[in-house]
């Protein structure tokens, strides 16, 4: 006759099925990667930003694509791509293939934006932010108003990097000028009393935005 069974026997008869701290914590993390809980922190972070666009009464503008998630269709004012890559640490750049000059149209009718990007979880900001976008601000205010001071968030970028990037913004503006000089086109009208003269009307025109 067999030995009656014990509790253990009943609710953990193999050792597999004893739970773990590291099984307890990986469970506890799959379900908060539900897809209610998902949904529910895309709301969460879409009347953060919301908040944030009407305390500053500035447009809402996604970088895409994560961006577009976390604005309501109704009021997305456009997209930029700015790059993460662009911001990792040693790999600074300004992109000559992402110029996003459409940010200007913008930034001249609102007079700023609020650009709107998610990254991974620990992570307070993506590189995107707190790196790309301000190399491109800097870059565009030297190449077109001949100044510009490079503004990192602090609590984010240490000092040692932002003297880093500083260093190398002077090249970005030089290749950025050089791949795409600001030219002038030119018209001429005849005049009215006299035989057509050489009169000049002049548009300066800025560079076009390369896919």
């Amino acid at each position: 006759m067999p030995p009656p069974l014990s509790q253990s026997d009943i609710l953990f008869p193999y050792p597999i099925n004893t739970p773990t701290l590291s099984s307890t914590l990986t469970t506890l993390k799959r379900s908060a990667l539900s897809l209610s809980n998902r949904l529910t922190s895309i709301l969460s972070d879409s009347h953060y930003v919301t908040t944030v666009s009407s305390a500053y009464a500035l447009p809402l503008i996604a970088n895409e694509r994560c961006g577009s998630w976390y604005i309501p269709p109704d009021l997305k004012a456009g997209s930029v791509y700015f790059k993460s890559t662009d911001g990792h640490t040693g790999q600074w750049a300004f992109s000559l293939r992402r110029l996003n000059l459409q940010l200007l149209d913008v930034l001249g009718e609102r007079g700023g934006a609020v650009v709107v990007d998610s990254t991974r979880r620990g992570k307070s900001m993506p590189d995107a932010l707190s790196k790309s976008v301000p190399i491109w601000c800097c870059v565009v205010n030297r190449a077109v108003f001949g100044e510009g001071e490079l503004c990192t968030p602090p609590g984010v970028v240490s000092a040692s990097e932002h003297a880093q990037i500083e260093a190398r913004i002077d090249g970005f503006v030089r290749g950025f000028l050089v791949r795409f000089p600001f030219s002038s086109s030119y018209t001429t009208s005849p005049s009215s009393n006299t035989q057509p003269t050489r009169k000049y009307a002049t548009r300066t025109s800025p560079p076009s935005a390369q896919n």
